[in-house]
């Protein structure tokens, strides 16, 4: 049987963690594909207007969220049934879901019914959670190591970069090909890349891997092997209960509190900025649609860079980085505004954009970055508090809270932007009215958002170094140290990351810290 050495000292270099970042080939690129070109597709070629494709992505990602908090609660469970302890509790579900993808492409068919395309976002909506989750949480799976964690996390950050350089590419040129005014076109570039996407997660399922049963979750494991129940309705409730207490707990952890205020106004203000961008581009910039995605393409550039994004985050760590990030995304933003108040044209214009996206692309790309490779070490600063590892259930606590972001934004900008009189269907530059709303929640709405995640990012404590301390505390209890020998700078760092007196961490566990001390002794 694997023991926690076999699976933590497993080799981590640049192809493995390849094979897991292609899954954020899908996670990133999903969103840039649809972002991009779903939106601009239903109400220019499906028939629907602005405030009809805002409900169908706002309303169906709000009330997925709550299916996000059931994925990861099976997933943190999922070793407790027999298909669990064969095949693992995180990459069955991307085997599971993989194929589903394919449902994704009814998105994309023009001239079908409203509740048909609610239907297919939905299901593709779902599916993103059934794979995402559990992916999410393999970096804290397959090692301990900060380091090797980096390597995945960095890895899956330059796949997500690259698929959301490389989808503007390929839309690109079927657009100048197939022509940006037939439905057709935008047809082909949605099959295509969801039957990559499908076929990009089969691979990580084959080149990662999971912790051993025996090191998921001891307290729980044990209490399930020591208590096999039959099923009760009473206890299926109760245990229903327990889940949502449980997600509810994660909120305690301080350093998962300051890290999803950050991500979720960073993201979101992401997402409102991608939401708008196409429209613009053609209707403030007079640009076309091939165009645009020629500028969102230039993410290409940067991609080379993604290592080295790495490195600037074990060396500065989060605070200088997420500084240094809004900051410079505030003025881009102000940039923008420019461009079009300006009214430039020509290769003044062309000139101008182009250094100004390439930088945005860039800058953007870290509100993203930097989460994913601070998120594998929330769980850690949580094992401190409840000595559980429940990487499952702060996956889905993320995507919970970042689907009732995300669909409430959705349905605010599109709801928005059709009161200031944007017409769906219409492929000429419209008036100065709608210019101004797209303006107007681009720039001044993302500055809101970024200026906010600034101020909390500056008091955000979790970084190499205290996290080296933290585990080295832990380490310490395990083998059997007492909690009343902790040195006093130790107590400040562990209490700062978790937001809890010292005296209640570690809680104690009778029959788990007996077994502990018999398995410390025999090794002894």
């Amino acid at each position: 049987m694997s023991t926690k050495t076999d699976y933590d000292n497993r080799k981590i270099g640049l192809l493995r963690g390849i094979g897991y970042g292609l899954g954020d080939f899908y996670g990133g690129g999903s969103g840039a594909l649809t972002g991009t070109y779903l939106t601009l597709f239903w109400t220019t070629f499906a028939g629907l207007t602005m405030a009809q494709a805002g409900a169908i992505q706002g309303m169906t990602l709000m009330v997925s969220a709550v299916t996000a908090m059931i994925v990861g609660a099976v997933s943190d469970n999922f070793y407790k049934t027999k298909l669990g302890e064969k095949f693992g509790r995180r990459r069955i579900f991307l085997l599971l879901g993989a194929p589903l993808l394919l449902f994704g492409i009814l998105m994309w068919i023009p001239g079908l019914s409203y509740n048909v395309y609610l239907g297919a976002f939905f299901i593709w909506s779902i599916m993103n959670q059934v794979i995402m989750i559990p992916y999410s949480t393999l970096p804290s799976e397959m090692t301990t190591d900060f380091d090797k964690r980096t390597i995945l996390s960095t890895t899956r950050m330059f796949m997500s970069g690259f698929a959301g350089a490389i989808i503007p590419i390929v839309g690109g040129i079927m657009l100048k090909i197939l022509g940006d005014k037939q439905a057709s076109t935008y047809t082909t570039i949605g099959t295509v890349f969801t039957i990559i996407f499908a076929l990009m997660v089969f691979v990580v399922y084959f080149t990662t891997w999971e912790r051993p049963i025996e090191e998921a979750d001891l307290v729980a494991l044990k209490e399930s092997r020591a208590n096999p129940q039959k099923f009760s309705l009473s206890r299926i409730l109760k245990q229903l209960w327990q889940i949502i207490v449980d997600y509810a707990s994660t909120l305690r952890n301080r350093s998962f509190q300051r890290h999803m205020a950050i991500y979720l106004l960073g993201v979101t203000s992401m997402d409102v900025f991608s939401a708008v961008f196409m429209f613009y581009v053609i209707n403030n910039l007079g640009l076309s649609v091939a165009y645009g995605s020629f500028l969102l393409s230039l993410a290409i550039v940067w991609q080379p860079f993604t290592p080295l994004q790495g490195w600037l985050f074990t060396k500065l760590g989060a605070n200088k980085m997420y500084a240094m990030t809004f900051g410079t995304l505030i003025a881009l933003l102000l940039a923008y505004y420019g461009i079009w108040k300006s009214g430039m044209t020509g290769h003044t214009l062309n000139i101008t954009l182009a250094v100004v996206v390439v930088l945005w692309l860039f800058f953007k790309g870290l509100i993203y970055f930097l989460p994913w490779n601070i998120f594998p070490f929330i769980p850690d600063v949580d094992e401190m508090i409840t000595r559980r590892r429940r990487e499952g259930s702060y996956s889905a606590m993320v995507l919970f809270l970042r689907r009732l972001t995300q669909g409430f934004s959705t349905i605010v900008v599109f709801n928005y932007l059709n009161s200031v009189g944007y017409k769906a269907g219409e492929t000429a530059r419209q008036g100065l009215a709608v210019q101004t709303g797209i303006a107007n929640v681009m720039v001044f709405w993302v500055i809101g958002g970024s200026v906010l995640a600034l101020i909390i990012a500056l008091g955000f404590k979790l970084n190499k170094n205290t996290h080296a301390v933290l585990l080295a505390e832990m380490d310490r209890l395990k083998a059997g140290g007492s909690k009343e020998d902790v040195t006093p700078e130790t107590r400040r760092i562990v209490q700062d990351l978790t937001g809890l007196k010292y005296e209640k961490l570690w809680p104690a566990i009778p029959g788990l810290d007996i077994a502990e001390k018999n398995d410390n002794h025999s090794q002894d």
